[in-house]
């Protein structure tokens, strides 16, 4: 990793960190797009021309873009478009990103461009469902007036997040239900000391939960699953964008929602980073 030179595309917290962790690495690291950000012994490029012009591999942000045509940037006062980077990006530079969207996909296609998304490794996407979980905790803790001890709480989806997730509730004396569609899922809840609710069953149980978070990417509170809901019923998304909640009806009938994203590197930077530094490594190194 010494003999390269890497350069960091714009990103928020996570990517602060990140980059200190390749200069700890004695990489050569220089990023474009923290102008806001002043980093101890690293350059940051004032145009992404000649940032571009001295770097081998560029490593951007997750997710990838904000507002589908820009890089996603927390420390810049400049906007970083997508198809710009694509343009400039040139042959025989290796690029590294995190939930790429159908819009940059498209570009990429048009413009030849080759890319690793990291989002898709299956050792990132474990190790970055800890901070997730963790913050989901800090989030139900700070945003219910009674402890999650004795709670009902409906957890939709038992994927990475779900199970993780319903684990740590269950160890805190929350009373736990979790939806999964898999018979094999299901039996793998109750088998933990949770209730299993299959997916038909969901509007049986809203009625009676203080919590319901969701996991999964896909609309299922629907209107007619949020008329379900008591008024004082805690809904928490974190699923990514658009989320699985009709989050504009649920505040018509007062019940409050929170889309939680990108909870990593919010609550979690550093670890966030580090997950982020080692599945880059490995894949560089597996290349």
């Amino acid at each position: 990793m010494k003999s390269l030179k890497y350069l960091i595309v714009g990103g928020d917290d996570r990517f602060v960190e990140l980059a200190v962790l390749f200069k700890l690495g004695k990489a050569d690291i220089t990023t474009y797009g923290m102008d806001l950000k002043a980093l101890n012994d690293i350059k940051n490029y004032s145009t992404l021309d000649e940032a571009l012009e001295n770097s081998d591999i560029v490593i951007c942000p997750i997710p990838f873009s904000k507002d589908i045509h820009k890089i996603n940037t927390k420390y810049s006062g400049i906007d970083i478009e997508i198809e710009e980077l694509f343009k400039k990006l040139g042959k025989g530079k290796k690029l590294i990103l995190g939930a790429i969207n159908n819009y940059s996909k498209d570009l990429a296609e048009k413009y030849g461009i080759e890319y690793w998304d990291y989002h898709k490794d299956e050792r990132y996407q474990i190790l970055n469902t800890i901070p997730t979980a963790e913050g989901a905790l800090s989030i139900l803790i700070n945003e219910t007036k009674e402890t999650l001890f004795g709670s009902r709480i409906l957890i939709l989806g038992y994927g990475r997040i779900g199970r993780l997730l319903s684990e740590y509730l269950k160890a805190l004396g929350a009373k736990v239900y979790v939806e999964a569609r898999k018979e094999s899922d299901l039996s793998w809840i109750n088998a933990r000391g949770m209730h299993a609710v299959p997916i038909k069953e969901i509007p049986m149980y809203l009625r009676d939960m203080d919590i319901v978070v969701n996991t999964v990417p896909a609309v299922i509170l629907d209107n007619c699953m949020i008329d379900l809901v008591k008024k004082d019923t805690l809904i928490l998304d974190l699923a990514s964008l658009p989320g699985g909640t009709d989050f504009d009806y649920a505040s018509e009938k007062g019940i409050k929602t929170i889309h939680a994203l990108g909870i990593p590197g919010k609550i979690a930077c550093k670890s966030a980073a580090v997950y982020i530094y080692e599945t880059i490594k490995d894949h560089l190194r597996e290349q």
